[in-house]
């Protein structure tokens, strides 16, 4: 689905124009981007947490050459889906 097939379905699902879906989107990730920044999760009941992980410097072998090489760390995001949305993807299990 891409993101104009997302904000024309939130329009339909929420009873909204696709301007005000369209500004509700932007203003959703603009917030889970600035509680990412700040270091804080965000936690969506039913559905899941985003947070930001970072991930340590490591070394890595080239077998080709023989040698190892430094691989620096780097900051993420992670998604966490909750216990609900899983069961709901994996019914009965």
């Amino acid at each position: 689905m891409t993101q104009k097939q997302f904000i024309n379905a939130l329009a339909k699902n929420a009873g909204m124009t696709t301007t005000e879906a369209s500004d509700t989107m932007d203003a959703f990730a603009a917030l889970i981007t600035d509680c990412i920044l700040d270091d804080q999760t965000v936690m969506l009941q039913g559905f899941g947490s985003f947070e930001k992980k970072t991930k340590a410097e490591r070394k890595m072998y080239n077998p080709s050459t023989k040698d190892y090489r430094t691989i620096p760390g780097s900051t993420t995001i992670a998604f966490k889906p909750s216990t609900l949305l899983k069961d709901k993807l994996n019914p009965g299990q």
